[in-house]
Parts: C-alpha cells; sequence; structure tokens
C-alpha cells in the first residue's frame, strides 16, 4: 500500500536533473583554483618591528613627505606635482637600489598618493615603503 501512494505521486512530479549544474560549478571552481595564483593583486608589505627595521629606515636617502596642504617635499627640499618625475628620474640615476620611503599625511588626499605611485613607477622604482606614524 505505501509502496502504491509513493508510485503514484511520483508520476505526477518531474525530476530535476541536477548533473548539469553540478558539471558547471565544478568547472567553475576548477578555473578559479587554477587562475588565481596567476592574479596580480596589489599589496603592501607590513615591516617588522624592532631594531632591523630602525637600522633600515636611518639609511634610506629618498624621503618623500606629502603634507595635509598637499605640498610635497623630497628630503627637504619642496617640489611641485609637474616637477616630481623629473627629480625621481634624477634621484633614481643616482640611487639605483635605493626603496623610497613616503610619509603621507593622513589628511591628504589619496589622489596624490596614486599620483606619486605612478611617479615612481616611471622613473623605474620597484618599491616603495609607506610610512605611517601613530597619534599621540
Amino acid at each position: 500500500m505505501r509502496r502504491r501512494f509513493f508510485d503514484d505521486w511520483m508520476e505526477g512530479e518531474e525530476l530535476i536533473n541536477l548533473t548539469p549544474l553540478i558539471d558547471v560549478l565544478f568547472t567553475v571552481l576548477v578555473l578559479f583554483i587554477v587562475i588565481s595564483p596567476f592574479l596580480d593583486i596589489e599589496s603592501i608589505q607590513l615591516g617588522q618591528k624592532g631594531s632591523e627595521a630602525v637600522g633600515q629606515r636611518n639609511k634610506r636617502k629618498i624621503r618623500i613627505f606629502v603634507q595635509k596642504n598637499e605640498q610635497i617635499k623630497i628630503n627637504d627640499t619642496p617640489v611641485t606635482m609637474k616637477q616630481l618625475p623629473v627629480v625621481l628620474q634624477e634621484l633614481k640615476k643616482t640611487f639605483h637600489e635605493e626603496i623610497v620611503e613616503l610619509y603621507q599625511d593622513k589628511n591628504s588626499l589619496f589622489g596624490t598618493y596614486l599620483n606619486i605611485k605612478h611617479a615612481l613607477e616611471q622613473a623605474g622604482f620597484e618599491e616603495m615603503d609607506l610610512v605611517v606614524q601613530p597619534e599621540g
């Protein structure tokens, strides 16, 4: 009796075939796993706290300061945004192995950071340290 009820119920309902859906999901998952190592994700590495980091910072020769009024200084010399690419190219010739330190005021515009980053890339610098000073 119970079996007959189940057979009658099954005749009225159409079953949905989930096999193609599962195949597509597994294909997308495999593609994501294969492609993800090749994605270029921009990141900023955080420095280590301690005497080693302080010693490295004192050796740096190129320091860029951005003040809240968007004034840019390279090693205490004021520079305009138009002069920046030329100055950085000259510094790259002199200090070709140097890593630039960028000290940016928290109230300055993010666009200024992007312009400096772009100018550093055009000048040939491969690394930049973003220095954030704690409040207090």
